[in-house]
């Protein structure tokens, strides 16, 4: 055995173990470990976060599109995917039917401001059949029948007073909608969606002249890109219709690039943190070396003790994390499955994991000659 700074090592530890040195060195500098993890946690934290706002408001913006049971939309070709820009005549949609037959549906959509009791509300009103694929699932109320001149509403409306029931009052014109169900999972532009029955659009936009917005498709590629070969006409696959949707895609971007920018900040930190302390530690690895320690021996403990800060330290920011969207405010968009929050962590190990390769290079060029030398 030997002593290194009032520390007791026995030599076979440092022959077979990694996982020991590493442990008695986190043991023995308590407070530069508990440093180093605290900034690691913190931003695990805040890529926690990030994560968990990036993903809520897309289903902010977009959920009726990211749950939809429809594969691809066809769109006038001059509209180039966005809904509100495309009006497809009766003609139009009578040749996708004939291309696709029943797995194709149209839909109609506008933006409608409405009065909830005393408050003006916004949101989207869809026009679709109320025996297709596209028809809303309720979870409370009636659901969408033909002919029927209610509305099934997202459930974030009663955030806003509504109930089943209710009356919605159109401006500016005045019309009105009976609430006679609710569902999930239908916002659009960052709006609940108001769905009716597609004759009721109709009826409530006079000026659309039967049109509809697009025609929903749920079948293969091999049909959907007969439908796309109609002339005037183009189809696009649901994942592009999200890319699509205004100001989705620069949203979504923005926040993933904050997302990148940290993991690199992260990966930056732990590597200059860990290359700093190897530095300052060259004289007690040659020492180690000197006494028997073995290159792989003292690299496995350096990238050992770095994968137990980072899993403690993370696994710290995910509780955190878990307990800080228990008490966010009901307004703030914020979605993390387990499973997302899990990749995350992965994605920051692996991230620990390579930064302390930098430091690796370190410990294998120590000369235990001349680091006795600098101890002596």
């Amino acid at each position: 055995m030997t002593s290194q700074n009032g520390r007791t090592v026995h030599i076979s530890h440092l022959k077979e173990s990694p996982m020991f040195l590493a442990l008695r060195e986190l043991q023995h500098s308590p407070f530069r470990s508990l440093l180093i993890g605290g900034i690691v946690a913190l931003i695990a934290f805040m890529v926690f976060m990030l994560t968990g706002l990036t993903r809520g408001l897309a289903r902010d913006n977009a959920a009726l599109l990211l749950e939809t049971p429809a594969s691809h939309f066809v769109t006038t070709r001059d509209a180039e995917g966005v809904f509100t820009r495309s009006f497809l005549t009766p003609a139009d949609v009578q040749r996708i039917t004939a291309v696709a037959g029943n797995a194709a549906t149209p839909l109609a959509q506008s933006f409608v401001s409405f009065s909830g009791g005393e408050r003006q509300l916004s949101g989207v009103l869809l026009g679709v059949d109320p025996t297709s694929f596209l028809a809303p699932a309720v979870t409370t109320g009636q659901p969408l029948t033909p002919g029927a001149p209610g509305a099934v509403v997202d459930l974030s409306l009663q955030k806003d007073g509504v109930k089943l029931g209710d009356t919605l009052t159109l401006r500016p014109g005045g019309e009105t909608l009976r609430v006679t169900g609710f569902t999930r999972s239908a916002r659009l532009n960052h709006q609940p969606v108001v769905f009716v029955t597609l004759a009721r659009w109709q009826a409530l936009n006079p000026r659309s002249r039967d049109s509809v917005s697009a025609v929903a498709l749920r079948t293969d590629a091999q049909v959907a890109g007969t439908a796309g070969t109609l002339k005037g006409l183009s189809v696009y696959t649901r994942a592009r219709t999200l890319q699509l949707l205004p100001g989705y895609r620069e949203e979504q971007g923005s926040l993933t690039m904050i997302q990148v920018f940290l993991v690199i900040v992260a990966a930056f930190v732990m590597a200059v943190f860990f290359y700093v302390l190897t530095i300052q530690k060259t004289a007690q690895f040659g020492l180690l070396k000197a006494i028997g320690a073995s290159t792989r021996t003292l690299a496995g403990s350096l990238v050992t003790q770095m994968l137990l800060l980072t899993v403690t330290a993370v696994l710290t920011a995910a509780l955190v994390t878990a307990g800080i969207v228990r008490v966010l405010p009901a307004g703030i968009p914020f979605a993390l499955t387990p499973l997302t929050l899990l990749a995350a962590s992965a994605l920051l190990t692996l991230v620990a994991a390579l930064s302390s390769l930098l430091s690796l290079r370190t410990v294998a060029r120590v000369d235990p000659l001349i680091a006795i030398g600098t101890v002596a």
